[in-house]
């Protein structure tokens, strides 16, 4: 029987580990702290990546265990009960730090096993526990050890995260990696039963709840720490869903495997440290739905776009996005190309169908259609391919084979204008240059732009948008 694995160094992934590490070995910090440190797992992260003074913090018997473990510190731990798990725990609550944690965690992983509802497995395992506890004990402290030694320096105090913020988020070169639980009591779900073994000086906490957040992202957004938040959801850009607003932008996407099974694994930052990456596994196991266009164009290829579902618009995306932030979309389409994919994007017909004026800068836009997307397949032989897709998405073709049959395209025809907002490093955005006109430039506070672009739907046909591109950019590289 493989021993418990008590560290779950695997929370977070790789690839959000990899991206901390990054920021860190880039930013260097005076001081690196983990509010709440879990598992230590991105204490581990840091101390790989070259921070050498890192403070910890939690509320948690597993947390305070294992750091009291690295700092060699002896602390006050008793039984409250007598029963099978005080019995488990009795001979190893000796003054050795990590004999300690090892008896602490064997009970934690033990109770783990004592569901609600409970299959014979679970409780094969859990006496297997017990009855094994010498053998595991000792498993546990070769991983307390060795994980102690790795950390070796680092503080821990048992403290509410608020706190440890609070002492240390006021100041100039600390790095803040914040991980509170994604849903309300995830203290109780993770070790429920462990309080009724153990007595010890358990800091007094509130339990972090998922109203929470809006505190949470406004206290850390104006102080000087550099604070990373690590956040699951199923859907697009929490920044944009939960309205955290300015200085909060999402800097690392991570989606895991195939929709419906796992959430993507956000970080988001009160400002940008070394730019926006996203890691996104496709969506759907199997083939592609549609070959991607990689041959020649002629002045006679066929063009045309086509609403696809979400499932296949979501594949696309993820195999062509290289940068963030995504947003929610109402309708994904398809461009084609003599019958091949040669673009996906994604809109949002709200402010069209209502036929809402909306002003951007000195522009007034209506019946306006917004981009919430736009990707363009990698060519070998053209390099300004997505100008072709920009200019199909600005011309009346393009809403024609999109909206025909909707009830406002029948009534009012197609849209006026196009919109979209671009996160960008530089001042203007060269591929839009040319095809849409910028309208507002906003510097933000990390020296990135938020840009917005916009363009009049043009009465073009499909023969004119190809000729025209070839004409203008469709030079080979």
């Amino acid at each position: 029987m493989s021993n418990p694995d008590i560290l779950f160094r695997g929370i977070p992934r790789g690839p959000t580990r990899s991206y901390t590490a990054r920021v860190i070995s880039a930013v260097k910090p005076d001081l690196l702290i983990v509010p709440c440190t879990g598992s230590f797992s991105l204490a581990y992260v840091a101390r790989l990546a070259g921070a050498a003074n890192i403070v910890c913090g939690d509320i948690s018997l597993y947390s305070t265990a294992i750091g009291n473990a690295i700092m060699g510190t002896d602390w006050r731990l008793d039984l409250k009960s007598d029963d099978d798990y005080a019995a488990l725990a009795k001979p190893y609550l000796t003054s050795d730090p990590i004999t300690k944690a090892a008896a602490v965690l064997l009970v934690i992983r033990t109770l783990q096993y004592v569901r609600k509802n409970q299959k014979m497995y679970h409780e094969h395992r859990r006496r297997e526990l017990i009855r094994n506890a010498p053998t595991y004990i000792d498993q546990l402290k070769t991983q307390i050890e060795a994980i102690a030694d790795l950390l070796k320096g680092v503080i821990y105090k048992p403290q509410d995260m608020w706190v440890t913020m609070e002492e240390y988020c006021d100041r100039e070169g600390v790095i803040n990696l914040i991980n509170p639980p994604r849903y309300s009591g995830g203290y109780d779900r993770m070790f429920r039963g462990v309080d009724n073994v153990f007595d010890w000086d358990q800091p007094q906490v509130q339990q972090f709840v998922e109203k929470d957040y809006a505190r949470l992202m406004e206290n850390l957004g104006v102080k000087p720490a550099l604070s990373l938040m690590y956040y699951a959801t199923d859907g697009e850009d929490p920044v944009s869903l939960e309205k955290w607003g300015d200085p909060w932008r999402s800097v690392f996407a991570d989606r895991p495997g195939k929709i419906g099974h796992s959430a993507i694994n956000w970080i988001i930052a009160n400002r940008d440290p070394v730019g926006i990456e996203a890691n996104r596994a496709k969506i759907n196991v199997g083939q592609a739905k549609y070959p991607l266009f990689k041959g020649g164009i002629t002045p006679i290829s066929q063009i045309h776009a086509i609403k696809v579902d979400k499932v296949t618009g979501d594949w696309y995306r993820d195999l062509f996005i290289h940068k963030l932030p995504g947003s929610v979309t109402e309708v994904y389409i398809g461009l084609f190309m003599d019958g091949m994919l040669m673009g996906i994007a994604g809109v949002h017909l709200a402010d069209y169908r209502r036929g809402k004026t909306i002003k951007k800068g000195e522009k007034m836009l209506d019946q306006c259609a917004s981009v919430t997307f736009a990707f363009t397949c990698p060519h070998d032989g053209y390099a300004r391919l997505h100008k072709l897709t920009l200019m199909s998405i600005a011309s009346s073709w393009f809403w024609d084979d999109v909206l025909r049959g909707d009830r406002t395209f029948e009534l009012d025809g197609p849209p006026k204008h196009v919109k979209t907002t671009m996160l960008t490093p530089h001042a203007e955005n060269k591929t839009a240059r040319g095809i849409m006109t910028l309208d507002t430039r906003e510097k933000q506070k990390d020296g990135t732009y938020k840009l917005t672009y916009s363009a009049v739907i043009t009465q073009r046909t499909r023969e004119m948008t190809v000729g025209e591109w070839l004409k203008k950019f469709g030079s080979k590289t």
